[in-house]
Order: C-alpha cells, then sequence, then structure tokens
C-alpha cells in the first residue's frame, strides 16, 4: 500500500485533498496554509488596520468559528468581540448558543448575545403566514444583516467580519448573474466600506476558502460546531443551487476560483464601467428609517427590518424598544 505524503513537507501523511488545486497536505500543513490565504485576502483587501474594533459574526457553524479563531491566531491584539444574533429557532438556536459560548471562552473573546424573543417579543418562526410564506430565509437574511449593523454601530466598532466563505460567494453571484441584478453584482465585495455614518463596513476574510476547506479547519482545530440544522433552510434555493454548482465542481474541479476571479478581475470593471457612464455610478442614496433611525434606500419609508416587525406585529404583540 503506496501511502501519499504532504505535497508540502514532504514527511507527514497527506490527509486533506484540494482537487482545485491538485494539493494533498498533512493536517499540520493544510491548518498553516489556510491560515496563510486568509491573512493574504485581508492584506490584499486592507480589510483590518491596527486600530480597529472589530466585531466578528458567529453563529455556531465551521465557517464562523473558524473565521474567529483564525483572527484571533492572527491578530492576537486586535480587540474583537463575537456577536450572536439568537432568532428563537426550536432546539437549533440554544444548541448554537452553547457553541458561539463555548468558542468565546476557548479564545477569551467577549461575547455580545441579541435575543429576538427578549428584546423584540417574536422569533423567526413568526414570520411564517406572512408575505414570506412558511420560508422565512429571506426575512431573516434582513433581520440579522440590520441586527449584525445595528450591534455594531452602538458599539462602537469600526468593522464586521463575517463567515462567508467561496461556496456562498460563487452561489450568490450566480443568482445574480440569473437575475440580471447588476447593481448586486457590483456591491457583492470582499470588502464594503462605510457609505453611511451609521453603516458599519464589513469584511468577508473567508471568500477564498470552500465550504470542505472550512469544515476541515475546523475538525482540526477542535472548534465547537453545530452538529444541527436549521429546521427552516432545508429545500431553500440557496441550498439548491449550491449542489447545482457542486455538480460542475465535479467535471470542474477549478470552477468556482476561476468563477469568482473572472468576475472581479474581468467582468466586474467592466459592470462599473457600464454604470458608470449611464450615470448610475454613484452610490445609492440614503436615508434614515423614520421609525429606528438606521440607514435605508427607502425615502421617507421604514426600513425592510421595520416593515418585517410591523408585519409580525398583526400576529404577535411586539415590544419595539
Amino acid at each position: 500500500m503506496i501511502v501519499s505524503r504532504c505535497r508540502r513537507c514532504g514527511v507527514n501523511r497527506a490527509e486533506v485533498y484540494l482537487a482545485h488545486s491538485n494539493l494533498s497536505l498533512c493536517p499540520e500543513c493544510f491548518t498553516l496554509l489556510t491560515e496563510r490565504r486568509v491573512r493574504h485576502t485581508i492584506e490584499s483587501h486592507k480589510m483590518i488596520s491596527r486600530d480597529d474594533r472589530l466585531g466578528v459574526a458567529v453563529s455556531g457553524g465551521k465557517d464562523s468559528s473558524s473565521l474567529a479563531y483564525i483572527l484571533h491566531n492572527l491578530y492576537e491584539k486586535l480587540d474583537m468581540v463575537l456577536i450572536y444574533v439568537d432568532l428563537g429557532v426550536p432546539e437549533y438556536s440554544s444548541h448554537c448558543l452553547k457553541k458561539v459560548e463555548t468558542l468565546a471562552k476557548m479564545l477569551g473573546r467577549e461575547l455580545v448575545v441579541y435575543s429576538l424573543e427578549r428584546e423584540l417579543g417574536f422569533t423567526i418562526g413568526d414570520v411564517r403566514g406572512t408575505i414570506y410564506g412558511k420560508k422565512p430565509c429571506s426575512a431573516c437574511g434582513t433581520i440579522k444583516r440590520y441586527l449584525f449593523n445595528k450591534i455594531a454601530y452602538d458599539l462602537g466598532l469600526t468593522k464586521i467580519a463575517t463567515g462567508h466563505n467561496l461556496d456562498d460567494t460563487v452561489e450568490a453571484l450566480f443568482n445574480f448573474y440569473i437575475e440580471g441584478n447588476v447593481k448586486s453584482l457590483v456591491r457583492l465585495r470582499p470588502y464594503l466600506p462605510k457609505t453611511h455614518p451609521k453603516i458599519v463596513p464589513k469584511i468577508k476574510p473567508l471568500i477564498g476558502l470552500t465550504d470542505i476547506e472550512c469544515y476541515y479547519y475546523a475538525e482540526y482545530k477542535g472548534l465547537p460546531i453545530r452538529a444541527l440544522e436549521c429546521q427552516f433552510s432545508k429545500g431553500s434555493r440557496s441550498v439548491r443551487r449550491k449542489e447545482l454548482l457542486n455538480t460542475i465542481v465535479e467535471k470542474i474541479p477549478s470552477f468556482k476560483h476561476t468563477f469568482i476571479n473572472s468576475h472581479y478581475k474581468r467582468i466586474l470593471p467592466l459592470l462599473e464601467q457600464a454604470l458608470k457612464s449611464q450615470g448610475q455610478g454613484e452610490e445609492t442614496e440614503i436615508y434614515d428609517c423614520p421609525i429606528c433611525g438606521m440607514p435605508t434606500s427607502l425615502k421617507g419609508m421604514p426600513c425592510h427590518f421595520c416593515k418585517i416587525v410591523n408585519m409580525i406585529k398583526g400576529k404577535v404583540e411586539v415590544k419595539v424598544s
């Protein structure tokens, strides 16, 4: 029996095969290479500065847990706080909370927990029965984006880091291409700077890592990650799109890397140029929500978050602070 050796160190037994780069690596070299790739992403896009106060959005999953651990290792002196939004999904949310609490203790970092039920009087399940139907995934995304930004703003944080990886980004790009959503294609970047005093810049340091790489990293580092999946996400459109893209990767291992690199290096500059020539190159005008005072693109109207809260008021008694 021939034992495959690590392509990097040439000594240890290889346990991880990265088909997109045809690399067989041992656990030690894999985790080291993964951290170096994340550092390269951060430095290439100038995501983090020495004086930053960083918020890391954690969910109990492999991606955000790996992100928090890597950032802690790379920038030990960085002022960093973990943020968890408890959506009140039965069993799932409490399970995830235990994982992020363990992670926070492991890293010795502060954990801020925001409970939707405690603060606003409802859970994400209450979204069902509104215009969102049986699947609250779209509303869930809106709620989490709003709350992560508001919490970071209230805490005086300078940036928010999310665990969006390569698979997440390619799936989103793929969907925007199908929809012809040019503005979203232009906005989907590794680093979104401040465009309003109340909008906290967002960074995606894991944008170069695949799902499986994040999983292997979390496993090799012994990170606490959830063993349950959200009951609402089963059969969602994003999951089906990811399955389709993975089918392509089986035939073309480097497809996702080629796709995202082509978008950012070749197509994005052309899209920006086209929008500018049509007088649409400027940032979307931002207004203050008349209800919560946070930023919105809807002039004189409640923001999407407040609209969701108002809809749920028709089902349950909601306390809005």
